[in-house]
């Protein structure tokens, strides 16, 4: 079990919350709205009850599956350790190991090209770029934090495994194809 350096939890802006919240709060209500049109009152007119208490138990269940969406994409922790990056979700985890990761900076925007977008915070957003594979972006409580302590793993890491088969095969592939190199001017 590799041993966890630093972990921190997932940020969320307000604005963010509230537009994954709306769509919850809608179903529900709108729920609640067809329920008392079939036991109560007739706020629809020309809908018969038993259509009506489907209609409720069918919105109470995609509320549900919403929120059921919400805890498998969104995720809740993130984690440092000594040999990879992990992504807590509600029900799984994602480790990106160090030996597919080129650089973790600190990202601005929502655009995110070729990647992952975990984005819940538009001012605490870490771009974690990979090689050969496509980024992921996380918004964590403590971006400063995280950025230091992944970035010391991740030195770390390297200083250990300097002659590793995938930083082999990356060196490999650039001088074979010089248009990889970016310390050249190709012009």
């Amino acid at each position: 079990m590799d041993m966890i350096i630093f972990e921190d939890s997932v940020k969320y802006d307000s604005w963010v919350k509230i537009l994954l919240v709306f769509p919850v709060v809608l179903l529900v209500a709108l729920g609640v709205l067809f329920q008392v049109d079939a036991s109560h009152r007739d706020i629809f007119p020309k809908e018969p009850a038993k259509e009506s208490r489907l209609g409720a138990a069918v919105l109470f269940a995609s509320a549900l599956f919403v929120l059921a969406v919400y805890g498998l994409v969104l995720p809740r922790r993130l984690s440092v350790a000594g040999e990879k990056i992990i992504l807590h979700f509600s029900l799984f985890r994602w480790s990106i190991p160090y030996r597919t990761v080129s650089s973790l900076r600190a990202a601005k925007g929502f655009v995110v090209w070729f990647g992952y977008s975990f984005i819940t915070s538009y001012s605490s957003q870490v771009e974690i770029v990979r090689t050969f594979r496509l980024k992921v972006r996380v918004s964590p409580s403590r971006r400063d934090q995280f950025l230091e302590y992944a970035n010391r793993a991740l030195a770390e890491w390297r200083r250990r495994h300097g002659d590793e088969p995938s930083t082999r095969a990356a060196a490999e592939k650039t001088q074979k194809n010089p248009g990889f190199d970016t310390t050249r001017d190709n012009s």
